[in-house]
């Protein structure tokens, strides 16, 4: 029989992953950690806490009383933003369980790291013994390189201001698709209707494509699976991410892993800049101009980069194994 973990996370990532945080917190759930039989606790203040297994539900009345019943080797939280001092839920699962939190960004302002055995992190500024320097990661046996092809420009994201993609639709069709006859393809769903309607409003299924149904923004059709957007990734000519900030961006990765080419005018804090920049086109420490600006030259200059080598470095089986030597050492 196999020992209990339990995850604790504010992002669901049932029925469907919707962003990079949902995707690591399968990833940890389902292969992370395939030695543990893992229960999985959404728990946000504004909702009812709910325990899941293996994805199915198992209780919405949950107390510390009855998850401490079942006897967790260790708790993982994901990304939680509160320092648990005042959470009368919680405070008895730290003081009982040894438990260990990822953040994106550490150190975390309202998260005292005292609280936990060890802190996974993309980046730190504060590094010390029990923080593990850990970027994110990809399901090799999925994301890896096909001859790619000429098909259109993708982009993959939630429809959101944090992502930018408004600006990448906005003059798309007179500067990128007149001119070289590639669409961009806009892969993934929506949260925010009012930001998604701004963009669609340049989606003409010509010059710009797009997963979402207009009639049903938030359906979870609208998302394509992990081996869906493999199948995309292989089918496109270049990757683009228009987003001015990332803490890791587990879509880049993925498109990397692929083959594809990766266009980029951002801040990506999850990377080492100089072992970044010479995998993908545009600025990788901040956004300089605009992404179409930096495309429209990758375009011009028939740009053409290859870094799934260098990308499998950050594949599950070559992380996994980190992972668990980090929090089995300090169990």
């Amino acid at each position: 029989m196999k020992i209990k973990a339990l995850i604790i996370c504010k992002h669901l990532p049932y029925p469907v992953v919707t962003g990079g945080i949902e995707s690591l917190i399968l990833s940890y759930e389902s292969q992370v950690f395939s030695d543990y039989d893992v229960y999985l606790l959404f728990y946000h203040e504004c909702f009812p806490a709910r325990l899941f297994h293996h994805g199915q539900a198992v209780s919405s009345d949950v107390t510390a009383e009855s998850l401490l019943a079942y006897n967790f080797a260790f708790a993982f939280f994901f990304n939680y933003e509160t320092d648990f001092r005042d959470d009368c839920f919680m405070r008895p699962i730290i003081a009982r369980i040894p438990s260990y939190c990822f953040l994106q960004s550490h150190p975390e302002e309202q998260v005292s790291d005292s609280l936990f055995r060890g802190v996974i992190t993309h980046r730190s500024l504060l590094p010390h013994k029990d923080v593990l320097l850990l970027g994110g990661f990809y399901d090799s046996n999925i994301f890896f390189k096909r001859e790619p092809g000429e098909e259109f420009i993708v982009s993959v994201g939630r429809i959101h201001e944090a992502k930018n993609q408004l600006e990448l639709v906005r003059g798309y069709r007179s500067r990128i698709y007149q001119r070289y006859g590639i669409p961009l393809y806009l892969v993934g769903g929506t949260l925010k209707a009012s930001y998604f309607q701004k963009v669609n409003a340049f989606v003409d299924n010509i010059s710009v494509l797009s997963t979402i149904d207009p009639e049903q923004p938030w359906a979870a059709t609208n998302w394509r699976t992990p081996a869906e957007l493999a199948g995309i990734y292989r089918r496109a000519r270049m990757f683009v991410m228009a987003s001015p900030e990332e803490s890791f961006c587990l879509a880049l990765i993925e498109a990397l892993a692929c083959g594809v080419t990766c266009v980029v005018n951002g801040n990506y804090q999850g990377f080492d800049p100089n072992d970044l920049l010479p995998r993908v086109y545009g600025p990788c420490t901040g956004m300089q101009g605009s992404i179409l600006d930096t495309l429209e030259e990758a375009l011009e200059r028939d740009v053409r980069l290859d870094a799934s080598g260098w990308a499998t470095k950050f594949s599950i089986s070559a992380t996994r194994d980190r992972v668990l030597s980090f929090i089995r050492e300090r169990l």
